[in-house]
């Protein structure tokens, strides 16, 4: 039997890691301000909704300062609102503004659905400290990001930004709505399989997800560098 003390140790240790997270989201998307195209889509999106360009700075500096107070923790109930309400807000502004960045084959605003789950685990985590059923809540955010990843960029509204890099990359075999419809079959059976897989077969999918997490950034990152920021 685990003592409370260890589980204790436990719900602190995954909760840090849960708000390392959060707060390197928050991080990057603020460095990202020292980039000249950052700046210049930026100042482009406010001035279309009548914003100054100020404001893209100001925000910036927030998300800096909220970066350093959610590493540090812990993750309060009021912390976790505005942690949500901003990704929100933002979200739903550019939603309105660009429908179609809702099924970006490069998640622009899908990911958002992760980062909420992520900020809710990592609040109740502190709370209850319940973590076995929260790894089913938080398994169901990751699977919920891989299933409209490939339903909607890649099977149901296929772009050309996205179709034109399978050539690109040298992958010429096969015609590229082809290929891009069957990776999204593949990341949708990826999402579904780690709702209903027993927990050690769903281990294994994670780490494979985990894998493809790391290169195809890497290797859409190589040919279209400024989607970095």
């Amino acid at each position: 039997m685990v003592s409370s003390g260890a589980v204790s140790d436990a719900v602190r240790r995954d909760a840090l890691i849960l708000r390392a997270s959060l707060a390197m989201v928050w991080l990057l998307t603020a460095v990202s301000i020292a980039h000249p195209y950052y700046r210049e889509v930026g100042e482009a999106e406010l001035a279309a909704i009548g914003l100054p360009a100020w404001l893209m700075w100001a925000t910036d500096l927030a998300e800096l300062a909220l970066a350093a107070i959610v590493l540090r923790g812990p993750s309060s109930t009021a912390l976790t609102a505005l942690q949500v309400g901003m990704v929100s807000s933002f979200t739903l502004i550019l939603a309105i503004a660009h429908p179609m960045l809702i099924v970006s084959p490069f998640g622009m605003l899908s990911k958002n659905l992760q980062f909420v789950f992520v900020a809710l685990t990592a609040w109740q985590l502190e709370r209850k400290g319940e973590a076995e059923r929260l790894e089913r809540f938080l398994a169901a955010g990751m699977a919920l990001v891989w299933i409209t990843e490939g339903l909607l960029p890649k099977i149901l509204f296929q772009q050309a930004v996205e179709l034109s890099i399978a050539p690109e990359a040298g992958l010429d075999f096969v015609e590229p709505w082809i290929l891009v419809g069957v990776v999204g079959v593949a990341l949708l059976a990826s999402g579904i399989a780690v709702l209903v897989l027993p927990r050690r077969p769903r281990a294994w999918l994670l780490f494979c997800q985990l894998a493809a997490l790391v290169a195809l950034p890497l290797v859409v990152g190589s040919i279209r560098p400024l989607l970095w920021v």
